[in-house]
């Protein structure tokens, strides 16, 4: 089978390798389609602190089960389905309070162990969840970026008629709108690509920001009759996006730390005492199911929004460097297998 593996930072090649062998309790997964995360563009450039390489990335996928191992009791040959990146140990203290997509020892495919950027993967059964014979792979693909978004909105605790603030409108950030839009909250949201911001607003958000042309904290605090957004969160990645998060949360708000953040950051304390806010930072999803639910809601939408480009297998490399590339403006690529 075909396998796009980087050997090192900012180097991919083709390989061949065996198509693997499911073992007990696994299914044989053939991918159909991977989408390129922000994420992979990290590892590929180097800049992931966990990551070891030789890897193989990849972990927004979807396929078809063509083989079923051993002691497989749910799953069988010929369902569509998402695959759940994230494996749990199912012992630690993570797995005990319902956060196995936390786990002490989680292995993350694309990141801990290889992941979509192949032809077939082997998974455990309870990792994948059947789609619609009629949904495309490339729209399923979506769900494990829309589970992040939904999981940020469970993690933020939204009572009704919150007001959120979304800081970055690339995939993640819309993500997070979707989820928000599902109980009807006012939404505003910031970037500075006016592209980003369009598409935000194709999704419904409320108001959209170019912070390059308007004062950021100045248009939430508007937006918000200067009581500030009862939820903030940061889906851009940027360190100086942390203390005016802060400011323009509301008493009781919730400031949730959604992008890779991985520059230092400083802020005065007292302003987090004052508020009585509640920091929270988010990591993976175990809301896989309810994204495939969204996608039957609002999937034709949705991947009409969210994919700009579909390449190759073979060009994912090409694919990662335009992720970078400020000069091509690019929402999710999806990678066709």
């Amino acid at each position: 089978m075909k396998a796009m593996v980087v050997p090192r930072p900012m180097e991919m090649e083709m390989v061949e390798r065996d198509i693997p062998e499911p073992k007990a309790g696994e299914v044989l997964v053939r991918i159909r389609a991977v989408g390129i995360c922000g994420s992979d563009a990290h590892i590929f450039g180097g800049h992931h602190p966990v990551v070891t390489f030789p890897r193989i990335l990849g972990h927004e996928m979807a396929g078809e089960i063509v083989q079923v191992g051993p002691e497989v009791k749910e799953r069988q040959s010929g369902e569509r389905v998402v695959v759940e990146p994230a494996t749990a140990c199912d012992q630690c203290y993570s797995c005990r309070i319902d956060f196995s997509h936390n786990c002490c020892n989680l292995e993350f495919k694309g990141v801990h162990v290889d992941g979509g950027y192949q032809e077939y993967l082997s998974v455990p059964e309870q990792n994948v969840y059947p789609i619609p014979s009629d949904m495309p792979y490339t729209m399923a693909a979506l769900a494990e970026p829309l589970g992040i978004g939904l999981e940020s909105a469970k993690i933020a605790q939204l009572f009704p008629g919150d007001t959120i603030a979304i800081l970055g409108a690339g995939p993640i950030g819309l993500a997070c709108l979707l989820a928000a839009k599902r109980n009807n909250h006012p939404v505003i949201i910031t970037d500075i690509q006016d592209s980003c911001l369009e598409r935000a607003e194709t999704l419904g958000v409320d108001r959209a920001v170019n912070v390059k042309e308007s004062d950021m904290i100045g248009a939430v605090m508007d937006f918000t009759d200067q009581a500030g957004a009862n939820v903030v969160m940061e889906c851009a990645g940027v360190a100086a996006n942390f203390k005016p998060a802060m400011e323009i949360a509301s008493i009781c708000g919730r400031v949730v730390v959604v992008g890779l953040i991985f520059d230092e950051v400083s802020y005065v304390p007292y302003i987090h005492i004052q508020k009585h806010l509640h920091l929270l930072g988010t990591r993976n999803s175990n809301m896989i199911p309810e994204a495939i639910e969204l996608l039957k809601e609002r999937g034709e939408e949705i991947e009409k929004v969210f994919v700009t480009h579909r390449l190759d297998l073979e060009e994912a490399k090409k694919g990662l460097l335009m992720v970078n590339d400020p000069e091509i403006d690019t929402c999710k690529i999806m990678l066709n297998l």
